[in-house]
């Protein structure tokens, strides 16, 4: 009898830039973000190892996004432009995460709920 495993998930770049960058701003250990997000403890520790290693080469940014922020700081109407460009931003992401509080504690219900209906 041969034993098969699931299929592998996938998850975009932005989750696991999300994922790690969670871990580094709480005091939380590796298992407990990783069963929060519904993750392998594995992928997470892997993930957190990768951008460590990142770090510690030193990425530089881009020549192309170093010089288009020079170019923006030397111009007041840029600057002022921009503000209010990441103050929109700002409100939008504030919207979108009080969303998805309320959907992971809507989800949270729902597996509490499930895992009664199972027993």
């Amino acid at each position: 009898m041969r034993v098969t495993r699931p299929p592998r998930t996938k998850y975009d770049l932005s989750f696991r830039a999300d994922a790690v960058a969670l871990l580094e701003r709480t005091e939380r250990s590796i298992n407990e973000v990783a069963v929060d997000l519904g993750l392998p403890k594995s992928t997470l520790y892997n993930w957190y190892k990768r951008e460590m290693a990142k770090k510690q080469r030193g990425k530089l940014p881009s020549s192309k996004a170093t010089a288009s922020s020079a170019s923006m700081a030397s111009d007041p109407q840029n600057d002022k432009e921009r503000i209010a460009q990441l103050e929109r931003e700002l409100v939008a992401l504030r919207k979108k995460n009080e969303q998805l509080e309320m959907d992971r504690a809507i989800l949270k219900k729902a597996a509490a709920f499930f895992a009664k209906e199972s027993e």
